[in-house]
């Protein structure tokens, strides 16, 4: 199992570097699988990818509330993004020798180049694009459209990405791309740091490329910055009453910040969400049809039969908060070098969310669907 050790824990923000057993392997389930349903199939190793979890007030506001939406997601986003490069402990690199790769749209809303230039003074950097647009045929990924490729590589390059990493197909096929580009004009890649919000499969995709990247470059490190959780990835539409296989991003089974779990029992609502941050194109670019999306969920939400109670606990099951012993000693397996005093306001706040009078209004009949009319009145506000 995978856990997470404390490196930086400020006001706003933390840094977690995830560590793996003594084999160092990490296991790849679905959330079927954590229920016991089906065997695992899968496992990747992280021998070489660097990986850590960053939690930000910004990046937490993002992933729980899908109404920020447009530009305040993007200057939310990129607000989070600069307290992170702020607190990094980077080595100085020379900007001529940096490259931000970019997948179109979402790549573009974590506004890599320009917070380099704000935080680190870089004037000289690189930018290189890709277009990219994924589909889904007799259950497997493909891409389309990615014939526009502008790429502008140094010499000796590090290289920064920033992008929502779900199914992983674009990131694989760019990768792919700018490794025989990069092999076709003999340019070096030296790093490669890569922001994201998403799930295991981003370290699986990296770990085969660093893997290249070391045998074909004077290559050095891969480093993968999750924000606010690795996330979980349901495999088959069973997974869930209502999901959609292999692009939500769940928050259980997953790998969270502490922040994160937290800030789980602030609203119902947020362990509610069908994805932790939806599509991310449309929720920058196409705000309206990001908006139709999220009330097509609670709809469809609001018509499965089940109570509030029922649709909660299937998204967060809560299974280890039975009582504070357990929640301690299993999140001490979890979270290595946590101070105590946050497992017990996490449990307070567990308790403050279900009094036995909330637990009787939420194993209602009618719950589910009053809850959902609330959501959705909520959001259509925001449409007109």
């Amino acid at each position: 199992m995978d856990y997470l050790i404390k490196k930086v824990r400020k006001k706003d923000f933390s840094l977690y570097e995830i560590r793996s057993d003594e084999r160092g392997v990490n296991p790849v389930r679905s959330p079927r699988q954590s229920r016991g349903i089906r065997p695992q199939k899968g496992r990747i190793t992280s021998n070489g990818v660097k990986r850590y979890i960053i939690s930000t007030p910004q990046t937490r506001k993002i992933c729980n509330i899908p109404e920020i939406m447009g530009f305040e997601y993007i200057n939310t986003l990129q607000e989070g993004m600069k307290k992170i490069l702020k607190n990094l402990p980077f080595q100085r690199f020379d900007d001529k020798s940096i490259s931000v790769l970019h997948f179109l749209r979402g790549g573009l809303n974590f506004g890599l180049p320009f917070l380099l230039h704000e935080v680190y003074g870089f004037n000289r950097h690189f930018s290189s694009f890709i277009t990219s647009q994924r589909y889904r045929k007799k259950g497997k990924w493909s891409i389309k459209l990615d014939q526009y490729r502008k790429f502008s590589i140094p010499q000796d390059a590090h290289i920064f990405l920033g992008d929502v990493i779900a199914t992983g197909t674009t990131i694989e096929n760019g990768l792919g791309i700018l490794y025989r580009r990069c092999q076709e004009e003999k340019k070096n890649i030296r790093n490669f740091i890569v922001f994201t919000i998403g799930c295991y499969k981003a370290e699986k995709i990296l770990e085969k490329f660093d893997r290249l990247f070391k045998k074909s470059f004077d290559y050095e490190n891969t480093y993968l910055y999750y924000l606010e959780g690795r996330f979980g990835l349901p495999e088959k539409r069973k997974d869930f009453r209502i999901c959609i296989p292999g692009t939500d991003l769940i928050r259980y089974p997953a790998l969270l910040s502490p922040e994160f779990e937290l800030s789980q029992y602030e609203r119902i609502s947020y362990p509610l969400e069908r994805c932790t941050i939806y599509d991310v194109g449309s929720r920058s670019f196409e705000c309206l049809a990001h908006l139709e999306d999220v009330i097509d969920y609670w709809k469809k939400l609001s018509n499965t039969g089940m109570t509030l109670y029922e649709a909660y606990k299937e998204r967060w099951p809560e299974r280890e908060y039975s009582s504070f012993e357990r929640l301690r000693e299993a999140k001490k397996r979890t979270w290595k070098n946590m101070n105590s005093q946050l497992i017990k306001k996490l449990y307070e706040a567990y308790q403050r969310r279900w009094t036995p009078k909330r637990i009787r209004e939420a194993k209602k009949k009618n719950s589910l669907k009053k809850f959902c009319n609330q959501r959705i009145k909520e959001i259509k506000k925001l449409m007109k």
